[in-house]
């Protein structure tokens, strides 16, 4: 069904590596390499994603290597998903009315939610160790109790 790319695994793995870096400062790939167990060429394939995408910078020199561009607190994990995996996307038609799918608005609705949910987690989150709460999230559709009571997507 919809899982994480192997991708957006190691590059969750390479920020979070940067996140916890205490030092603040850049970090080389020769660093990175045994501590996650990539290959030089793969580490610098998500290193440049991620650059790309301005979740991470790079340092020349001697001491030099990758560090966040950010603090770990302004990284969202939807930020860090749509630059390794793509947008969130149910149906890629882009329209509400669609021969193709299956009452897309209701895609679209899943699609911001998960989009809003991803938006408030952040990289401190996930490499922090405090406790978390899920909290329900839901598309309300015309038959539920709550639709009728003026509440609705």
């Amino acid at each position: 069904m919809f899982k994480l790319s192997s991708g957006l695994k190691s590059g969750l793995r390479i920020l979070a590596l940067l996140g916890d870096n205490q030092a603040g400062t850049p970090v080389a790939i020769s660093t990175m390499t045994p501590k996650l167990g990539l290959s030089d060429k793969y580490l610098e394939q998500l290193l440049m994603i991620l650059k790309r995408a301005g979740l991470v910078r790079s340092t020349r020199g001697a001491n030099g290597g990758f560090m966040l561009a950010k603090p770990a607190e302004n990284i969202s994990l939807l930020d860090i998903v749509t630059a390794l995996q793509g947008p969130i996307e149910f149906c890629d038609c882009g329209q509400q009315e669609c021969s193709e799918c299956v009452r897309p608005e209701i895609w679209k609705a899943l699609e911001t939610c998960l989009g809003n949910t991803l938006a408030g987690i952040s990289l401190r989150h996930l490499i922090s160790e405090e406790s978390f709460q899920v909290m329900a999230h839901s598309v309300v559709l015309p038959d539920a109790p709550i639709w009728r009571d003026g509440a609705g997507i």
